[in-house]
Formats: C-alpha cells, structure tokens, sequence
C-alpha cells in the first residue's frame, strides 16, 4: 500500500517542481532584462578658452564670434581678445573665428571630461572686402599753374570708402623739369607737404600716391611753374651751418638763396647784370663759379684754381665788356673767358709778392688796379697800371691790413679800406678798418667813414660816422656811383657781420641787412 503510494506521489510531484523551477527561471530572468532597461550612462564635460590676436602685430582683437560646432554655441572675445566655453560634452569640434573686414579662421578640438582645451586663433585682414581710397586730385597750387611763389604748400585729396581718412598714408614724389623723379616724402599722414626755395621761373612735376593697408593709388602727375625772378637790388654771402652760401634780397627781409653744394662767396655782378661770379670751394681747391642772377646756369670756369694768402681775402673781377674774368693765383694774375676758354697770364707779380685782389676799367684807355701781399696779410701794396702797356701809374703803400681797391665808374678813383690803427697780430685783426676814396692823379684820400659834415651857419652835423670799435670792410660803388654798399662789424673778429650803405661822400649810414657780408650791388 505504502509502494502505491510512494509511487503515486512522485508521479504528481515532478510536473509541479518543473513548473515552479521554470517559473522561478522566468522570473529572475524578467528581473535580468528589467535591470537591462533602465540603466542609464553618465555624461561628461570639458571646457574650451582661447584668445584671439593680429597675425601681423600680435594685438588682440575684441568682438570676434566664435562658433562651436555642431553645438551652434558662440561667445565673442573680450577686450583682451579672450574668449571661453564651459560646460562642453566631450567629444570632436569645429571651431570658427569671424569678424568683418577679417579673413575666416577655423579649427578643430577635443574636448575631453574635466580638462579645459586652449584654441588660439590669429587674425589677418580680408583684402577681398577692401575697396580702395579715391584717385588724388589737386587742391593747391592747381596744375599748370603760374606764378607759384618760391615757398609753397602742396594740397590734394583723397578718400577711403572703408576707414577714416586719417588711416590713409601718402608718397609725394617731387622734381624740376629735367630732373629724375624723387621722393621727397613717404607715409605722410596728412594731405599737404611745404617745399621751399624754389628756383625762379621753373617748371616743377609732383604725383601722389595715396595708400591704404593694401592698395596704391597712384595721382596723375602736376605740374606749375614759379614766378619771375624779381629785380632785386643787392647780393651778399652770409654764413648758414658755418659755409658760406650766396643769397639775393631787396631789403633783408625776403632773401633768396642762390647756392647751395660747398662754401661760396664773394658775388661779383656782370657788368649786363645778368650773370654773377663767385668763388667756390665744392672741389676742395677755390675756382670761379659763374651762374645767371637767378641761380641757373651754374658753370665752372677756372682750371687754373684762384689762390693766394688768405682765401677770403681774395677778390677778382669781370672784364669791363663782361667777356672776361681776371683774377689772382698767387703770384700771377689771369684773364680766362666767361666760358672758360682762352686762359692767359696778365702779369707776374714781383718776386716774394702774392696777388690778392684786382678790379678793371674801360675808362681812361683801360686801367687795371690790383692788390698784393708779401709775408704776411699786413703786408699791401695797391697798384694802378696801364691795361695796355702794364706802366705803373699809382703805387700805394701803407702800413696796417688793407682791402682790395675798385674803381669809381669814371676810372678817377679808387676806394678801398685800410686800418688805421695799423694794428697787427697772427689771426689779422684789425682794430679801426676805415672806407677811403683815393684820387689817382692827386693821390689824395678822403675817409669816407669818418661821415660828412652837414648843416649851415654855425651848425655842424657830422652824420654817417663808423660805430666806435666797429671795421668798415668790403666797399663797392653803387651802379649810378651815388652811394657805397660796405661790411661793417665789431673789431672782435667773433660778431656777426651787417651790411651798410653810405653816401658817396659818407653821410647817411644806413643798415640794410642784418647778418651778411661781401655786398654787391645787382
């Protein structure tokens, strides 16, 4: 019975614990793929910064867009040109830098979990969104203008479509007809560059060129032409950063000058008035210069240089038809034409002697006056000859420094100055340089800076009397011989020099330029 039972009971038994292993299966595998399902994977960040500057200068740029793609994120740049974005996913990037009137910059970055990435950017302008400035166009003096005076400001005008005019800059290139093309002027800032002392009665060019970062812009060429020279009364040289330079001028006030290359003095006028001579020192040795009243024309006409005991002591002179020019070299004295032929020796000077200074007139069958030095500078000898025969008519010698004799317009006379303190010492100081009017055939003097006496009855007025410890220098006859135009300056050696005139008969001293010397009259 018991067997049966047994039996029955393990029949009934092993459906149900199938059943329920299965089922139990079955649920820790719903539990398995419910666990599956709501499990969720943490996200991760980064972040990303960078700064942003001129290729060219390294400043930085403010108000650049940067772009994060595929985000769509942008920040723009501060004003020290830093830019930075937090909280960025992990992962690849795409990053743009834009800003107008720049080029487009691009780069790439990984951004990875709790790291900051740094992306540098360098700008450089967008030359395909440039529009170029406007063509110069004149503004002063207009082109083919006339009349320009020697002193002048060039004007023009440009435009940029894109900046301020102020980031505009200019080349200026300026010349004279003839002349190479020169550039006088680069990257001015403003619109207008002064040229000054310009010759008289010439043409000049100029061009512009107008420039923004990219493009030249380059002006069409100008062109004017400057004034007649004016009738000017007188020449002189004066001293500009310590060389002597020849100038012209009416009153002192508005001078011109005449040269420019080297030391030069002592202008001589041609007797048609057309043409000066002068010595220069541009070739190291002293030759004779001649150029026309305006400063054109320059030629050199000695090969022979003119040398002698002190080189500002020299003096020449025209021939009285203005075809020749005589002049010293040490101890001869030559003639060679205004155009440099037909050089030839006048005279030879006396053994030991040097000649310094000459002059030459037509008057009286032709005369010629020169000056000569022995040792030393205080050593001089004035002496008149025949042109024709070379026969001494006057001999005038006289202790103390004496300066080179001209001729009155009618021959008679000669004027020349002469210390008459006949103080000597090594540098050639003179202590009371005075202005005498010899008669030749008298052989009289007459002392011109002692004045003139003027008035009537028992008044007596002395007028035109030298300045105390002053040195009268450098006489010469007016062109109507009225009047004499002279140097006139402190006995220190050291003062600067002014030019007077006087009388002829030595009244009426009168300043007519301040800080000049060696005076001629045109």
């Amino acid at each position: 019975m018991f067997k049966s039972i047994d039996k029955i009971t393990k029949t009934a038994f092993l459906p149900k614990l199938l059943l329920t292993l299965l089922g139990i299966a079955a649920s820790i595998a719903g539990l398995l793929g419910c666990a599956e399902e709501t499990f969720v994977t943490p996200k991760l960040y980064g972040k990303l910064q960078g700064n942003v500057v001129l290729y060219d200068t390294r400043q930085p740029v403010s108000n650049v867009v940067i772009r994060l793609s595929p985000t769509g994120r942008t920040a723009e740049t501060n004003n020290e040109g830093f830019y930075s974005f937090d909280s960025v996913l992990v992962g690849k990037y795409t990053i743009q830098a834009s800003k107008s009137g720049f080029r487009l910059e691009a780069s790439t970055a990984d951004i990875e979990d709790s790291r900051t990435s740094t992306i540098d950017f360098f700008l450089t302008d967008d030359q395909t969104q440039n529009r170029p400035p406007s063509k110069p166009s004149v503004v002063n003096p207009l082109t083919n203008a006339t009349d320009v005076t020697n002193n002048i400001t060039l004007r023009w005008k440009s435009t940029d479509p894109d900046r301020a005019d102020s980031s505009l800059t200019y080349d200026v290139y300026f010349f004279r007809e003839g002349q190479p093309s020169t550039l006088i002027a680069a990257n001015l800032k403003q619109d207008s560059l002064q040229v000054k002392d310009l010759r008289f009665e010439t043409t000049y060019y100029w061009q512009v060129v107008v420039k923004d970062r990219y493009t030249n812009i380059y002006g069409e060429t100008w062109s004017f032409k400057t004034r007649q020279f004016p009738d000017l009364a007188y020449l002189y040289s004066k001293k500009i950063n310590g060389l002597y330079q020849i100038f012209t001028s009416k009153d002192g006030v508005e001078e011109f000058q005449l040269t420019q290359n080297g030391s030069n003095w002592r202008p001589i006028v041609s007797p048609n008035r057309q043409e000066v001579a002068f010595i220069s020192n541009i070739e190291t040795d002293l030759h004779i210069y001649v150029m026309s009243v305006n400063g054109t024309r320059l030629r050199k006409v000695t090969t022979v240089p003119i040398a002698g005991l002190s080189p500002t002591d020299l003096s020449f002179c025209w021939s009285p038809d203005g075809s020749q020019l005589l002049y010293p070299s040490n101890n001869r004295l030559y003639s060679v034409r205004s155009d440099g032929t037909g050089l030839r020796v006048v005279y030879q000077a006396p053994a030991g002697r040097l000649f310094a200074g000459c002059d030459w007139t037509a008057q009286l069958n032709g005369r010629l006056v020169v000056r000569t030095t022995g040792g030393s500078i205080y050593d001089n000898q004035i002496i008149v000859y025949n042109e024709s025969n070379a026969d001494t008519i006057r001999t005038y010698r006289q202790s103390g420094r004496v300066g080179n004799p001209v001729f009155s317009i009618d021959g008679r006379q000669i004027l020349f100055t002469r210390d008459a303190r006949a103080f000597e010492n090594p540098q050639g100081r003179m202590l009371d340089s005075r202005v005498y009017l010899m008669d030749i055939a008298s052989n009289t003097f007459t002392d011109l800076s002692a004045g003139a006496n003027t008035g009537t009855g028992t008044t007596v007025i002395i007028t035109g009397t030298k300045p105390a410890g002053t040195n009268d220098l450098e006489p010469r006859f007016s062109p109507t011989g009225a009047k004499v135009i002279l140097t006139n300056t402190n006995n220190d050696d050291s003062s600067p020099r002014s030019i007077y005139t006087i009388d002829v008969n030595g009244s009426n001293r009168v300043l007519l330029i301040n800080g000049a010397e060696m005076p001629y009259w045109r």
